[in-house]
């Protein structure tokens, strides 16, 4: 019996599941790119040509070459897809071609064994039993191997036909992404000649543009102290509570610690990502329009107007104070771990609470200057900030 030959099935297998993954980006790249343009629509509302409206623009012409970049990659890993379909085609119409080539060699072999007698005739007129029983056994051999070949054909037949169909609906959606992807680019095209303008009616008034990146950054370093002084405050009462304390409270704090830590990579986010995206990234950075760098020691999330901020983990309620110009702030701790949430319009809990993984801590403001509405994280532990992407969930 004929076997078919060899195709690539595992690459078949490798390219959906990469595909699978593009196509996951391209959604959440499409979620946050949704989230910056009601963000901007809000901001232009508020006030023309703003700092604001260029930081947004900013970040959705990054968004939109990501989204370009997976676009391309859907379409390379399509035509491999296309590709290997077709080898599988080719594979199969060979084999199509072998096993009735076999059939019909079968068919004159079972005709020449016969020469025009049925079989019956044979078995009888053997010249002995073992003979006709041989015989019998043989003529049964041959209408196996028909039957067999047969069916072997028709399955290869009808695979064929799926794998055809198959084929012609990768062209349909290959068809679909090379034009997805040159509407994009043409949005890149347009968002980039928006944020030249932009930039350049806020180039031509120097003294504005100057006057906002320094209330930006006049704003961020406030914002630092405070949460630099409140932080030291409540590390200085924790570590006084862990020297002096009884040794049920220190094995609490032990056990959020190691509770916490055990949860990176797996800590749900402050707000659901379909309502928001983030807009600035730990670490060292320039600010946008300038050559001025920055530590950022958390991430600023750009949402929607009275958006609900909920805890990452269970934990208390540290503090919560106002920042003037800034709205609320609230500290959380879980063991020497402490989230920060800063820039909240409402708060609804209150110092020493107990609040649990997702619960509700307040809603997110919104500048009334600059129409934004954000929420800046911070994670830290003990003194150390904290990338929070490294422990949050992984997007999807």
């Amino acid at each position: 019996m004929l076997v078919f030959l060899s195709y690539p099935q595992g690459l078949q297998a490798q390219n959906s599941h990469r595909l699978d993954s593009l196509y996951a980006v391209q959604s959440k790249l499409d979620r946050e790119i949704a989230v910056l343009s009601q963000a901007r629509d809000q901001a232009k509302i508020q006030k023309d040509n703003s700092y604001a409206e260029l930081q947004l623009i900013n970040r959705q012409v990054a968004l939109r070459e990501s989204m370009l970049e997976g676009l391309l990659s859907q379409m390379t890993a399509l035509d491999e897809q296309i590709n290997s379909t077709l080898a599988v085609i080719a594979s199969l119409e060979t084999d199509m071609g072998k096993i009735k080539e076999q059939y019909g060699k079968l068919m004159v072999v079972t005709y020449k064994a016969l020469s025009k007698k049925n079989t019956g005739f044979y078995i009888l007129s053997s010249k002995s039993v073992t003979q006709g029983y041989q015989r019998m056994q043989y003529f049964k051999a041959i209408q196996k191997m028909q039957e067999s070949q047969l069916k072997l054909l028709q399955r290869t037949k009808a695979f064929l036909a799926q794998k055809k169909i198959v084929l012609d609906q990768q062209k349909v959606t290959k068809a679909q992404v090379v034009v997805t992807e040159r509407i994009e680019r043409e949005k890149v095209v347009s968002l980039k000649a928006e944020q030249k303008v932009l930039y350049d009616k806020l180039k031509a008034d120097e003294a504005k543009l100057a006057k906002e990146l320094q209330q930006s950054q006049a704003a961020r370093a406030k914002l630092m102290q405070e949460i630099n002084k409140e932080l030291d405050r409540i590390r200085l009462a924790k570590n006084k509570v862990i020297k002096e304390g009884k040794k049920s409270e220190v094995d609490v704090i032990n056990k959020l610690n190691k509770d916490f830590a055990s949860n990176k990579g797996k800590l749900p986010w402050p707000i659901p990502m379909p309502s928001a995206t983030v807009t600035r990234h730990f670490g060292r950075q320039t600010l946008p329009g300038s050559n001025t760098e920055i530590d950022v020691q958390g991430i600023d999330f750009t949402t929607g107007a009275g958006q609900t901020v909920r805890a990452i983990f269970g934990g208390v309620v540290e503090s919560v104070m106002s920042i003037p110009g800034q709205g609320k702030m609230v500290i959380i701790s879980h063991g020497t771990f402490y989230t920060v949430f800063a820039n909240l319009n409402t708060v609804n809990v209150k110092a020493k609470d107990k609040v649990g993984e997702l619960g509700p801590i307040g809603t997110a403001r919104t500048d009334p200057a600059s129409g934004e509405t954000k929420l800046y994280f911070q994670l830290n532990q003990d003194k150390a900030s904290l990338d929070p992407e490294s422990w949050l969930v992984k997007k999807s």
